[in-house]
Parts: C-alpha cells; structure tokens; sequence
C-alpha cells in the first residue's frame, strides 16, 4: 500500500504568451503557386498585362512611322492644299501662238476643218475648229492663231482634236474671226496676264476641275479689239493679241 503522490497541475501559461489565432494557423500554410492558364484557342484577354519594363506590342512604332511618312509626304506637296490646288484663273490654261501649216475640209462633217498645227514642239498637232461656215481654207491655211493647247484630246466626228484655235464673235456667232498674235511672235510663245501667275495645270486637272468652263466666259476683246482675260490682255513679250471683231466673246 504505497500512496502516490498527487499529479502536478499543468503550468499556467504565461501572461506575456499569446495564444495563436485561427487566423494565424490559417495563414502559415503557404498556399500554391498559381500555375499558368494554358491557352485555349480563344481570344485573348482584353486586360493589358503589368508594364514590365518592354515594349508590349508594336502598335506604337507603327503609329510613329505613319506619321513620320505622313509628314515626309506633307513636305513635298506644293503650297496651296493637299494636292497643290490654287483658285482657277487664266494662269491654270496653256495658251500658244501657232501656225496653221495646213487645213482641209473634214470628210465627215461639212461644219469642221481640220488642221495641221505648229505648236513649236517636236510635232504638230491636229486640231480641229468649226470654221466652214464662216471663212475659206484659202484664209485658214497659214494662219498665225491662238491655240489653248492643254485641254483633253477629244473626237469629234471620228477625228481627235488636240487643241482649240480661239476666236472672236459677237453675241449670236455670226461674226467670227481669229483672235491673233503679233506678227513677230514665233510658234509656241506661251501667252501671259497681267496679275496671274503660275504655270498651266494638266489637261487631266483641267479636265478634273472643269477649268475651262471657268475661265472661257471671262474671254473677251476689249474697245480696242485687244484679247483679254478679265481686264488682263493676252500678252507675249511682243506684244498682245488682237482681234478684227471689237467688244466680243472669245471662245
């Protein structure tokens, strides 16, 4: 009959001893790394990725260099708009002193004659006028005239006419004559006016922008049967064009 001694009572924690929290338990288990999603064929996100230090797409480079080629474009456009444009005047048509070194009758229209043109280019161009009702071949043939020489090619009556030689009339085209350059001003002398300047457009842009039909209605011959566009005369460095018929459109 030994007596046992009395079991020891467990020590009482500490006062400075905190006892762990759920929460912390929770938290001390280091949860895994999060594995890459493999992709599915799908779109990709629309959620930009973190920026991490390199350039993420191209999109960029390729918005700089259009603009980059934009502004070299810019810089060589002529001045005055996008494509060069000015205000259409008298300046925009190529208007020449030429030769009529032949004509005759046209073989399918009684109205036309056709011409052999020199132009003071390498060859002469045929150009075609609606005369026979108003004066010979004897008094076309030879003929010193005004030609505007940058209007598209057109056929008329199954023949392209490459020009038009201008004439004076009055209002109802029953007088008509040619508008005519000074006698010592030779094949191809480009006519100029007063206060318009710059050189004359392409038949494709005047043909674009209908500039003949613009400038045509402001031809006329003034008091003095001078040709003028406006008030600005026909000039080369001879002189200025004139016509027989006074006060006249000039078409």
């Amino acid at each position: 009959g030994q007596v046992k001694p009395p079991k020891q009572a467990a020590a009482a924690p500490s006062p400075n001893t905190k006892a762990p929290r759920a929460a912390d338990k929770a938290g001390s288990a280091k949860a895994p790394a999060a594995t890459p999603a493999k992709p599915s064929g799908g779109p990709p996100s629309s959620t930009p990725a973190a920026d991490s230090g390199t350039p993420q797409s191209s999109k960029g480079d390729k918005k700089a260099a259009k603009e980059a080629k934009q502004a070299a474009a810019a810089a060589k456009q002529p001045a005055g708009g996008a494509d060069g444009d000015r205000d259409v005047d008298i300046s925009w048509a190529d208007i020449r002193v030429g030769v009529i070194t032949d004509a005759k009758a046209h073989p399918e229209s009684p109205k036309l004659y056709v011409e052999t043109i020199d132009l003071g280019e390498p060859e002469p161009r045929t150009v075609l006028s609606g005369l026979a009702a108003h004066m010979p071949l004897e008094k076309v043939k030879g003929a010193r005239v005004v030609v505007i020489c940058n209007l598209k090619p057109r056929k008329m009556a199954g023949i392209e006419s490459q020009g038009m030689v201008l004439c004076a009339s009055d209002a109802e085209k029953t007088a008509l004559d040619f508008v005519v350059p000074p006698p010592d001003a030779p094949a191809g002398a480009r006519f100029e006016w007063p206060g318009y300047s710059g050189e004359p457009e392409t038949a494709k842009k005047m043909d674009k922008k209908k500039a003949w039909e613009a400038i045509q209605p402001l031809l006329r011959t003034d008091d003095k049967g001078r040709a003028c566009y406006k008030d600005a005369p026909f000039t080369v460095a001879s002189g200025s064009c004139t016509s027989s018929l006074k006060n006249g459109i000039i078409s």
